[in-house]
């Protein structure tokens, strides 16, 4: 039996049936009280104390003038909304018009307009906002203010995605999850995961949810497809488990020619759901057939290619760990798909995009040629390394360094290996095999260190530059 659910429409709040919230109010209405109890957590605690108090906000016109938010959202609009266009951008844009007009005081909406402006300034690279966290750090506090929070919307949840794609680019993977895991839960506090038809309204008469004209419905709809999107393949990279909801009725986005989010959401559809796995063969079957599907669809945008080749190589690293060998068919499929990543990367870098992507896919394709260890495999890696080599160059920070180095002495590893093996072989045939290659130590602290640049000074590379 599905639970259907219920809505308060005019405090965008959504539960089950069968929460004990909602259970005075299913009460009064199966006693056809004229009056049944609101959706309101009675007795919820003892209430011995207030709740938080609001915190104090900087204007966001104090950070950035109109010019500002113009020059930046023009930056946004080019390179962010092409594959995550989940904000109506006419819609916003004329909201924007009244925002600045009343001096920015809708907070709420202030926190889209500066995570707009925050990827926007990341975007531009090298010429981003001179006060960019500043930006960051006022979107952040609005969004955690208890007196907003308590009361989630839709402005909420797009600018908790925006907020996600920034941190997704700049920061460690646990708090870009953890960013996805809470737009999701919003998503369903909302109840944007069901459609209007699949719930009961907890207000009676004449709504807003009920007067919702059908663009209003669409942009509620991309709203949460691309925060679960997000947050789907967020969770299946860094290996997290996902928010699973109960039940989602919310309908698919229209497909529009050259949507690119309609793409993201669909490539984020064939991630299986590791809570429902029975076994090794079922899930090999879904981690297969998802290869298949994956590769067909169509590379709108070039991020699509780098998002398709991070999801293909996470059903390739599962496929691996369950020791499943793969058809010669599967091999070429993975090899087109990183090919086609790794070219969309090189060209990012050299137009100054810097997609978490760029350095993160390459990377991982490039482990995963050494992995496959096939001809086909390992013919492309040298093209893959000079491409992540250049990629490194154009970022130039310690992070692309640190990964740079790690892909060399994977390669010279792999290289000993081999030399190794063949000199086993080489004994077996009465030849005197080549001498045994010493172990490297590698200081891994001192590598991903980034407080000492000349950490990798002391280190003996020698071998791996030979």
């Amino acid at each position: 039996m599905v639970d259907q659910g219920i809505l308060d429409p005019l405090r965008s709040r959504y539960m089950s049936q069968h929460s004990a919230v909602a259970f005075p109010r299913s009460l009064g209405v199966e006693f056809q009280s004229a009056n049944p109890p609101p959706l309101h957590s009675f007795a919820w605690n003892c209430g011995i104390r207030t709740e938080e108090a609001a915190s104090a906000h900087t204007n966001l016109s104090q950070l950035i003038s109109h010019d500002d938010f113009k020059r930046y959202s023009d930056i946004y609009f080019a390179t962010v909304h092409a594959p995550f266009g989940f904000l109506d951008w006419p819609y916003f844009m004329r909201r924007c018009d009244d925002y600045w007009n009343s001096q920015g005081r809708d907070l709420t909406f202030g926190a889209i307009v500066g995570g707009v402006v925050a990827l926007g300034s990341f975007f531009a690279f090298r010429l981003g906002h001179p006060r960019e966290l500043d930006i960051v750090q006022h979107v952040k506090t609005v969004l955690e203010d208890p007196t907003f929070s308590r009361h989630p919307s839709i402005d909420q949840i797009n600018a908790w995605i925006l907020r996600t794609l920034y941190l997704r680019s700049t920061t460690r993977p646990h708090v870009a999850w953890l960013a996805s895991c809470i737009t999701l839960h919003l998503a369903e506090a909302t109840g944007l995961h069901q459609e209007l038809h699949a719930v009961l309204l907890a207000t009676e008469g004449d709504t807003h949810a009920k007067r919702m004209d059908e663009a209003e419905i669409e942009r509620a709809r991309k709203t949460f497809w691309m925060a679960w999107s997000v947050h789907t393949i967020i969770s299946y990279e860094y290996g997290r488990s996902a928010v699973i909801l109960n039940s989602i009725t919310c309908k698919p986005v229209k497909d529009t020619m050259g949507d690119g989010a309609v793409f993201h959401i669909k490539i984020a559809q064939l991630i299986p759901r590791d809570n429902m796995v029975i076994n090794s063969v079922t899930h090999k079957e879904e981690l297969m057939n998802g290869l298949k599907e994956l590769a067909q669809i169509p590379d709108e945008h070039p991020f699509l290619s780098l998002s398709k080749a991070d999801v293909c190589f996470c059903f390739y690293r599962r496929l691996r760990l369950m020791k499943q060998g793969l058809e010669k068919e599967a091999i070429q499929s993975i090899i087109d798909i990183g090919n086609k990543a790794a070219e969309a990367a090189d060209t990012f870098a050299r137009n100054g995009h810097p997609w978490w992507n760029i350095l993160s896919t390459t990377f991982q394709y490039f482990c995963v040629l050494l992995a496959i260890d096939t001809s086909e495999s390992l013919s492309n890696v040298s093209w893959v390394l000079n491409i992540f080599e250049n990629i490194v160059r154009i970022v130039d920070t310690h992070l692309a360094l640190e990964a740079f180095e790690t892909a060399k002495v994977l390669l010279r590893d792999s290289m000993a290996k081999k030399r190794r093996d063949l000199g086993f072989l080489e004994n077996a045939d009465g030849q005197h095999g080549p001498e045994m290659e010493s172990q490297v130590v590698i200081n891994w602290d001192a590598l991903l260190d980034p407080t000492f640049p000349d950490a990798l000074m002391g280190e003996d590379f020698s071998i791996y530059n030979s």
